[in-house]
């Protein structure tokens, strides 16, 4: 089935690979957040040194998703974004496995032939091509940009604050903890604490892209300011202006995979971070309660005794 023709995702889905791949990966098609984009993510296994099976590669992620590589607008790998000129050019290689921390993903930004701006719309505006609905494409681009952005500043601050929970939590057990703690708690708890460093990882990889990526001016943001107030604002046709419409349109599904993403890395810390190592921590703690009230219990006891053998 094209990409086209798939219903939004409400929840991760199986997509057989095809050809010599074999095997499957999951996918999500048209989170709400970004209507425009999928998200591919390999089982684990899929990096084995034991593995069998031949690696996977981009090309095969595409046919199984029903992907035409042309219609690829903006893709991350990993969580790091990439040019869209190295698509072509790393279609067959096998697709690495991800970095330490870093979920083993590929994000597509996908632009249908619908939704491509028609050959007419590259008419000079010196010969009088009507240009308006570019331009409205641009502001409708320029606006959900703004209120991604203001949505981003909120996530930022929910990543932020997460990212102090989770190395608040992630310590040493205390000696009673240690004492009174079963060798199974205690193998949770490393466990436990090994996917909180994943957790925080992640965080602090989004927490970074926002800071350092299409939100600020590093990622050309200052650029979008002014071509938009100096050149979009005023309704002036100029040179390349369909170029600047996919520019902003760029952008803004940037933005979109860069919500998705920070959404998943909250997630993802809340759930198997924060929430797996409070358990481990609460089991241990009934642990050191009941080891000291049987412990209070032992000492009413001898104190009983004592008294008794005092008793004329």
């Amino acid at each position: 089935m094209s990409f086209a023709a798939r219903p939004a995702s409400t929840t991760w889905e199986q997509v057989p690979l095809p050809g010599s791949a074999a095997g499957f990966c999951w996918a999500w098609f048209k989170p709400p957040a970004a209507p425009e984009c999928l998200i591919i993510r390999l089982p684990g296994e899929s990096f084995s040194a034991n593995r069998n099976l031949v690696p996977v590669t981009a090309r095969q992620l595409l046919q199984a998703t029903g992907i035409d590589p042309s219609h690829v607008a903006s893709w991350s790998l990993h969580g790091t974004a990439l040019p869209t000129r190295d698509l072509a050019t790393v279609l067959d290689q096998p697709i690495p496995p991800p970095p330490a921390g870093a979920e083993p993903e590929l994000c597509l930004s996908v632009s249908l032939p619908s939704q491509a701006v028609p050959d007419a719309m590259e008419m000079p505006a010196s010969r009088g091509g009507d240009v308006g609905h570019i331009f409205d494409m641009i502001d409708t681009d320029w606006n959900l940009g703004l209120l991604l952005e203001k949505h981003l500043v909120l996530l930022r601050k929910q990543l932020s604050s997460m990212l102090t929970r989770i190395q608040t939590i992630d310590r040493d057990l205390n000696p009673d903890e240690r004492m009174y703690g079963d060798r199974q708690a205690k193998n949770d708890w490393q466990e436990a604490r090994r996917w909180l460093k994943d957790s925080a990882a992640k965080l602090v990889r989004y927490i970074k892209e926002h800071d350092t990526g299409e939100t600020s001016n590093a990622g050309k943001r200052e650029w979008f300011v002014k071509t938009y107030r100096q050149l979009v604002v005023p309704r002036r046709p100029f040179e390349n202006l369909v170029q600047v419409q996919r520019n902003f349109e760029s952008h803004r599904k940037r933005l979109q995979i860069l919500q998705t993403n920070m959404t998943t890395a909250l997630q993802f810390a809340t759930s198997d971070g924060e929430r797996r190592a409070q358990q481990v921590l609460e089991r241990i703690s009934r642990s050191v309660r009941d080891a000291r009230a049987k412990r209070r219990g032992r000492v009413a006891d001898d104190a009983k005794l004592k008294r008794r053998h005092l008793e004329p």
